[in-house]
């Protein structure tokens, strides 16, 4: 199954790794960007794996650390990323991002 990514994931996780790599090190960014890839390749092989979103029930919420979830969508042929969301952001924005395009 295909893997395609959305521009607010693109934004989303590069703003993170940025974040990690000038807070942090690389190492843990490095682990970051792991976690993402070993996570993305499960839901691959079992797209409805991780539960449906709490904010809408199209999304689903990945679970990547304890500070991050990735929210998917499940296509006719793709899984799509949505966003990654810091964990301890206001809630009530996620709403907003996950809107249908």
């Amino acid at each position: 199954m295909k893997v395609v990514w959305t521009r607010k994931a693109d934004n989303s996780f590069n703003g993170i790794v940025d974040y990690l790599l000038d807070i942090w090190n690389i190492e843990i960014a490095t682990s970051f960007v792991d976690t993402v890839d070993h996570t993305i390749k499960l839901i691959v092989k079992n797209p409805e794996m991780f539960k449906v979103s709490q904010y809408d029930n199209i999304s689903r919420e990945a679970f990547i650390t304890k500070h991050t979830t990735m929210f998917y969508r499940i296509l006719e042929n793709a899984i799509e990323i949505e966003y990654f969301w810091g964990n301890f952001d206001n809630p009530e924005k996620i709403n907003e991002l996950l809107k249908f395009k």
